[in-house]
């Protein structure tokens, strides 16, 4: 398998420019995309740039190293793309200091932690981690398993407990027939289908590539002339009266 790609991005184009250093790390190949601007840590000169090299990243996938001096802009960079990738804020000021010691330890830092939630929490395409969380009721006790899984770093939660909270959730909702949430709604993976093309981030989630046409089928365990009802990507809710089809990023392909 190819190694994964971390991209560190809104470095001061200033610093980056004065200073020869560039990372290295072995198992991993790394890129830098600095600011447009010579004195600020700024995304929006260059994100079209970071999602370009992100979608077209390799099958093991892509962890975002962003730097934006505006803390209250940074949500805005933090969409639904980004849930295909790994996304880490370097500490305010710190990439003013590209090149020195202090930055460095924070790379080495940030890619031995990257390379531990690869080991412990990064899904594959058994992993609950792929269930589209806007249409599973999860309990409440794992039910914010997915934001878990995408928000812990060095500072925000522990990987150990992240890593349980999933064995968690696979043991309160797996069963024989597929995962089952608290509706009783079933999702089942479905045998991969349709031909239409879809942009690359649309088949990963959480830095896992998985196949085109990947999905699950829904259903009601309840009742067989029970209705239910289905929340997509976009918060918008359908009904169905036997199945439905989504993918792990919350698209409805269809039902009935």
């Amino acid at each position: 398998m190819t190694a994964p790609l971390a991209i560190f991005a809104g470095i001061p184009l200033g610093p980056y420019q004065r200073s020869n250093w560039r990372p290295e790390r072995a198992g991993w190949t790394i890129r830098v995309i600095p600011s447009g601007d010579l004195k600020r840590a700024d995304l929006k000169t260059v994100w079209r740039r970071v999602m370009d090299a992100a979608d077209d990243g390799p099958l093991s996938g892509v962890h975002l190293l962003l730097a934006h001096d505006r803390e209250d802009e940074r949500p805005n960079f933090v969409k639904l793309k980004t849930k295909s990738y790994r996304a880490t804020w370097l500490p305010r000021g710190l990439s003013h200091r590209y090149g020195r010691s202090e930055f460095r330890t924070a790379v080495d830092d940030f890619l031995l932690f990257e390379e531990s939630w690869r080991r412990r929490v990064r899904p594959d395409v058994g992993s609950p981690l792929l269930l589209p969380e806007t249409a599973f009721s999860a309990a409440p006790s794992v039910s914010n398993v997915w934001s878990r899984a995408r928000r812990v770093d060095q500072g925000r939660d522990r990987l150990d407990a992240v890593a349980q909270a999933i064995i968690r959730f696979r043991t309160m909702h797996r069963r024989k027939d597929g995962w089952r949430d608290d509706r009783d709604l079933v999702f089942k993976q479905g045998a991969p289908h349709g031909g239409h093309r879809l942009p690359a981030w649309r088949h990963r989630k959480l830095t896992c590539q998985f196949p085109p046409g990947f999905h699950f089928d829904v259903r009601s365990d309840r009742s067989r002339a029970e209705r239910f009802s289905i929340m997509g990507h976009d918060g918008t809710v359908r009904d169905f009266a036997k199945y439905t089809n989504i993918d792990p990023h919350g698209f409805v392909r269809g039902g009935h």
